[in-house]
């Protein structure tokens, strides 16, 4: 019997341990992305050039304006990937010497279920635990019924105007679809692979796969 619980106490510090590692591996997320660029090669940006948020109408107000304004500051450190620096108007004085304005519009949807699964709840055979009857505990196997999880799409646009000749000169869409819930690491991948060769993207769609930290 010692023998028996030894085998099953390593066991079990097995498994938690796979748990844990899992937990720690990063989100490996795939991306559709389609890219097109419309700048000489003289006029695209260089390392160090500045650039504004610039925002629809909807953007500037109310809880659109707080959801904007948490995507742009995950767009800052994806955009400084690429060289790219955003000016403030405190410290950079006029805005209107900044030479690009990049805008982002960006939309996610919940489904009940993956395309793929059925409308239905599936059962399947999962213990119950220890159920109470009367003074005793009875432990019993039983049908549970399984629900299918919710599956998330995401999707991002993001152009770049040049703001001297007041121009879009540069527009991406990303597109993640998943069982994962909206958050930092799920919205940070798709800003990276929407930004992916940029300046100079490959022609037509293309599969984008971008490793995520998870986030703590």
């Amino acid at each position: 019997m010692n023998r028996i619980r030894g085998w099953m106490t390593i066991a079990t510090i097995g498994v938690v341990a796979a748990l844990v590692a899992g937990c720690a591996a990063p989100l490996r997320l795939e991306h559709e992305v389609r890219s097109q660029a419309a700048w000489a090669e003289s006029a695209r940006p260089a390392p160090g050039d500045r650039y504004v948020f610039e925002r629809l109408p909807s953007q500037r107000s109310g809880d659109a304006a707080r959801e904007q304004e948490t995507l742009e500051k995950l767009a800052e450190p994806v955009l400084a990937e690429h060289g790219l620096r955003r000016a403030e108007a405190a410290a950079d004085g006029a805005q209107a010497a900044v030479p690009w304005g990049v805008q982002i519009v960006a939309r996610s949807v919940r489904y009940p279920y993956a395309p793929w699964d059925t409308p239905e709840p599936r059962p399947s055979w999962m213990p119950y635990g220890q159920i109470v009857v009367g003074r005793g505990v009875v432990s019993g196997i039983g049908l549970h019924w399984n629900l299918r999880p919710p599956y998330y799409v995401r999707e991002v646009a993001l152009t770049v105007r040049d703001r001297r000749r007041g121009e879009v000169v540069y527009e991406t869409r990303a597109t993640q679809d998943g069982p994962w819930a909206d958050g930092p690491a799920q919205w940070t991948a798709l800003l990276r692979a929407a930004l992916d060769g940029f300046p100079t993207p490959p022609a037509g769609p293309r599969r984008v796969v971008i490793e995520q930290p998870r986030a703590e």
